[in-house]
């Protein structure tokens, strides 16, 4: 079987870019790769929606999340970024509802680990090292479900607000021992979205 050209052409292109940190050139591939979404890898995915999220295009990060999740082509890092792309647009509604639509997080044993009565960032820890890509997309996951608890109890979820709860989600963690990765990831996630420096 012969490797496909433009599959070639697309990793070769995102790799160059990817070396130089230009986050831009591969979020302008976007129409090339879902073009040839059949073609591509799950890694071809994640790196064009890592990138749009990293350069602030929340509205486009969610679009590209909606579209893969659509076509079955999903993994726990297009939840992921899709995510924190709902959470830098301030949009709970809009978190909910790619968990609703989400496949992957609506699996039986996936679920328990974000439902109200298994939430537990305790619990997510033992995956932390394992598999790190499902920990930060459910540990996203449990902090939506409980910003969503306390929009239905009236408390109003501004920006300010968001910044707060991150903080103390991030000293959760770290109090909790999760590895220094996953508290970098999440802090350097929380510059993106704040636009703060930390």
């Amino acid at each position: 079987m012969r490797f496909p050209r433009e599959k070639a052409l697309i990793i070769n292109k995102i790799n160059e870019y990817k070396n130089n940190e230009d986050y831009y050139a591969i979020a302008k591939m976007k129409n090339l790769i879902l073009e040839n979404y059949r073609q591509c890898d799950a890694e071809i995915y994640e790196d064009l929606i890592r990138a749009t999220f990293a350069i602030g295009n929340y509205d486009e990060t969610i679009l590209i999340g909606n579209d893969l999740i659509a076509k079955n082509v999903e993994t726990f890092t297009v939840i992921y970024y899709s995510l924190l792309a709902s959470l830098g647009n301030n949009d709970i509604y809009q978190a909910k509802s790619i968990i609703k639509n989400s496949r992957l997080l609506n699996g039986g044993e996936i679920k328990n680990l974000y439902s109200k009565e298994g939430a537990n960032y305790s619990r997510l820890l033992a995956y932390s090292q394992s598999l790190p890509c499902l920990a930060m997309a459910l540990i996203i996951v449990n902090f939506i479900e409980g910003l969503a608890r306390e929009l239905v109890n009236g408390i109003e979820i501004d920006g300010e607000y968001l910044l707060f709860r991150f903080f103390d989600l991030l000293n959760m963690l770290y109090e909790i021992g999760y590895p220094p990765e996953i508290i970098r990831e999440l802090a350097k996630i929380m510059k993106i979205i704040f636009n703060i420096d930390i």
